[in-house]
């Protein structure tokens, strides 16, 4: 009877116990409603409408595709032009001393583009003149008035009128008859003149100015240019062609500026890394003398008319300027001049005796080196 009684009370515990558990689980939701709850009836501030702007970065410039390539090198064709020139200057050349110029002279010469050798100034794509005016274009070359015959500039290369880029132009463009159509019968009812703009191709030469002079304290003849023009053609109405003018001088100073960034290398004649100043500065060219300074200021064809005769002229000017360079100096020593004076001694000696002595006297006999009697 007890054991059931003990028994029944365990039932019992546990029954009771389990429902605690279980009452105590389904509080817990409970309190998170209630949490929940307590959540929702907070006060919250109202929203900011104010709109709120985003900083994206910016979407990127559509490339050029075509300038792209340009910018890359490209010398799959086997030519390669040298970086180096962009930013290349001319290196200082020494300047003379008035006080040591002894010898002096002024020639002109004209340098024709006709001239398989002076090919290089004429290059397409990359000419001289092209490059020159450019430089004046940018402002590195001044051009200078070529018009002769004023008191500012009688000979028309003093470098004292200078002009602008566009009165250069200005200048350089020459007129042509175009005739006038009457757009209804079709018929020529006159002539118009209009401006033609100046063409490089019009550029048929170069002309310098040079001074020869001979520093006696280096003992050197030096050859400075002092300035360059470019020619043209004067071409009458009726087509004849009657000379060439200069288009304008520019001061060959300036003009290294220019010279110096131009790259003439080339790969088939093993040139490289050459340099239009380099051209200039070691006289790679040919040019003809036109003119040697004289009281007169008279040029070669001024006296002369023949062509043939003037190119004569031309070759006996640089004959003479040639032979003062090599006859400069003359060097000799103790040795050659008592050799010269022995050689002079024994001809006299030789030449005297033969004319006393029979032409039938036997040579003597004896040792060697026994005297001859007379």
């Amino acid at each position: 009877m007890k054991k059931t009684l003990i028994f029944a009370l365990l039932v019992i515990l546990t029954g009771t116990t389990t429902l605690m558990g279980q009452t105590t689980k389904k509080k817990k939701p409970t309190t998170k409603k209630k949490a929940a709850t307590t959540k929702t009836t907070k006060v919250v501030a109202p929203k900011d409408t104010t709109p709120i702007v985003v900083n994206k970065p910016a979407a990127p410039a559509p490339v050029d595709t075509m300038k792209r390539l340009a910018a890359v090198p490209d010398s799959d064709d086997g030519y390669y032009k040298s970086i180096v020139f962009t930013k290349a200057r001319p290196f200082p050349i020494l300047e003379p001393d008035p006080n040591n110029i002894k010898f002096y002279h002024r020639y002109w010469r004209d340098i024709d583009l006709k001239d398989p050798k002076n090919q290089k100034f004429n290059t397409p794509g990359s000419t001289l003149i092209e490059a020159l005016l450019k430089g004046m274009k940018d402002g590195i070359v001044v051009p200078y008035d070529p018009t002769g015959g004023t008191a500012q500039n009688p000979t028309g290369d003093e470098f004292t009128v200078p002009l602008t880029y566009n009165q250069l132009m200005g200048k350089l463009r020459d007129t042509v008859n175009v005739d006038k159509i009457d757009t209804a019968t079709g018929a020529k009812i006159g002539t118009i003149r209009k401006a033609n703009d100046f063409s490089p191709s019009k550029v048929v030469g170069y002309r310098i100015k040079e001074d020869v002079y001979l520093d006696k304290r280096r003992e050197k003849v030096e050859t400075r240019i002092i300035g360059i023009a470019p020619l043209i053609r004067i071409t009458l109405t009726n087509g004849d062609t009657v000379g060439v003018q200069p288009v304008c001088w520019l001061k060959y100073k300036q003009c290294r500026l220019v010279f110096a960034t131009m790259d003439i290398s080339d790969p088939d004649k093993n040139l490289y890394d050459v340099s239009m100043d380099d051209m200039f500065l070691q006289r790679q060219f040919n040019a003809k003398i036109i003119e040697e300074s004289n009281p007169l200021g008279r040029r070669i064809k001024d006296y002369i008319s023949d062509p043939v005769e003037q190119d004569k002229e031309s070759a006996r000017i640089e004959k003479k300027l040639a032979d003062y360079k090599n006859n400069l100096w003359k060097y000799t020593t103790s040795e050659t001049v008592s050799a010269t004076t022995t050689a002079k001694g024994s001809k006299a000696t030789t030449t005297k005796k033969p004319a006393t002595t029979p032409a039938s006297t036997p040579p003597a006999t004896g040792g060697a080196g026994a005297p001859v009697k007379q």
